[in-house]
């Protein structure tokens, strides 16, 4: 008897703390190990600044439109690794639209002047979204806007060429400096 009144307690004490651990709220490191799904399928590859070594991403692996994209340090796991994950497709010679793996939104150049924003936005047939890299990708190129179907000179560029985690990307005057070479698509 004494036997089976342990055994029943112990199956209550391990069914209170079940459910008192399904109560908890999931830590970070829960979060990171939960298995994410991206919202487009296909081959992604992350955008590395030459110059740096951080990759592009939305701002807090946002997946709302208009999401500034910023650089952060390079991952392989987890929510982070799929908002760094863009795909290229072709739209001309050496012409590419790029489209993130986690939001399912474009690359998109707000304006073509020096401090231009980039974003990300709803993939459209927009000239904001086409972007001249030079050559065929795969490759170490730079990521010029072609606002208005024609080349801009103006590049995607990393200001003041700064290694700082978190800095918005922006559009500035082609240069042909590190803080404009991206190694894409390997």
């Amino acid at each position: 008897m004494q036997r089976t009144l342990g055994q029943t307690a112990g199956r209550i004490v391990a069914a209170v703390l079940l459910a008192g651990a399904a109560t908890l709220p999931a830590t970070a490191a829960h979060a990171q190990s939960a298995p994410v799904s991206p919202r487009i399928g296909g081959i992604y590859h992350a955008i590395k600044n030459s110059g740096n070594g951080l990759c592009l991403e939305p701002a807090n692996q946002s997946t709302a439109v208009g999401a500034a994209i910023v650089q952060e340090p390079c991952v392989t796991t987890g929510t982070e690794s799929l908002a760094q994950g863009w795909s290229y497709t072709q739209v001309a010679k050496n012409h590419y639209k790029f489209v993130n793996q986690l939001s399912g939104h474009c690359l998109d150049a707000n304006t073509a002047t020096n401090g231009g924003a980039v974003l990300q936005w709803g993939c459209a047939t927009i000239s904001n979204q086409e972007f001249n890299t030079g050559t065929a990708l795969p490759a170490v190129a730079k990521i010029e806007s072609r606002i208005h179907w024609t080349d801009s000179g103006y590049c995607v560029d990393v200001p003041g060429a700064e290694a700082t985690v978190g800095l918005a990307v922006q559009i500035y005057k082609c240069n042909g400096t590190p803080a404009q070479i991206w190694v894409n698509g390997f």
